[in-house]
């Protein structure tokens, strides 16, 4: 059992050389997720890797202003590389179909496994009004082998997975910007 952590640690200098995280089974039956940034974790029951692919945007706070709605949001880094700049389009829709206003927040400099909270207002309709919020992402990402000359608005989208709110209806968007 005192060979575990060097095992370990042999297992992550080779994980680091292929540049890819990897998920082991140590001796007592463990799963350790060796990171590509040199990390590593116990991988709990119920833990998706798949869920470890993409950063998860969450709805926290919601803010009534006068003739304005507030939102409060998270970005939870769960992706293996760093987000160095990620900017994300968020419209308001009245009705149904009625797309009312569209503003942007730039997410920067979110290492693995952290997060950042940003909040984002919209003028001119109230809480109550909006009827649901559709997130896009402009062309503007950085992360990883994704660059502001390499990365579209489709890629930089495929990145973030929006988690469900009971604050506000809020979902991913299909169009491009």
């Amino acid at each position: 059992m005192h060979y575990l952590p060097l095992g370990i640690s042999a297992l992550m200098l080779i994980a680091q050389s292929v540049f890819a995280d990897v998920t082991i089974t140590a001796p007592d039956g463990r799963k350790i997720l060796l990171r590509d940034n040199g990390t590593w974790a116990v991988v709990q029951e119920g833990d998706d890797a798949e869920a470890r692919r993409y950063a998860q945007l969450t709805l926290e706070k919601k803010f009534h202003l006068e003739r304005g709605c507030r939102l409060g949001l998270r970005l939870q880094n769960n992706l293996s590389a760093q987000i160095r700049s990620l900017v994300l389009r968020f419209t308001a829709y009245k009705g149904s179909d009625i797309p009312f206003e569209t503003v942007s927040r730039g997410y920067s400099y979110i290492k693995p496994t952290a997060s950042q909270y940003q909040e984002i207002n919209f003028r001119g309709i109230t809480c109550d009004e909006i009827s649901s919020i559709q997130v896009l992402a402009a062309r503007n990402c950085h992360v990883g082998d994704l660059t502001k000359y390499s990365a579209d608005a489709h890629h930089c989208l495929n990145l973030v997975e929006v988690a469900v709110s009971d604050i506000l209806p809020i979902a991913k968007g299909v169009g491009s910007d």
